[in-house]
């Protein structure tokens, strides 16, 4: 499981840098914006139900770091566009 964790991190990562990379030269890159956040939002998610079910009954103590990760991860898929909004635009972008 934490490969598959550091792998899902990896691949996120690439995708933002990617994605600045496109922005920092001024190219068109809402698509591959979309797609980094989408990706990097529902990594978070899944990593942090990974890292409660790694840690098992610790993983809802408030005392750790992975329960309140386990609170605010949710957050990530609505704050700055809902994960639905960035498959939304990513399909435009394909159809176009």
């Amino acid at each position: 499981r934490i490969a598959d964790m550091a792998t899902r991190i990896e691949a996120a990562r690439g995708l933002t840098y990617h994605a600045a990379e496109l922005f920092a030269a001024g190219r068109e890159c809402a698509k591959e914006v979309s797609m980094a956040k989408l990706f990097a939002s529902e990594t978070a998610i899944q990593i942090g139900y990974d890292a409660v079910q790694l840690h098992g009954g610790y993983g809802y103590m408030r005392e750790t770091p992975v329960e309140r990760f386990a609170r605010d991860y949710r957050v990530w898929t609505i704050a700055a566009g809902s994960s639905e909004v960035m498959r939304d635009i990513i399909a435009r972008h394909l159809i176009d």
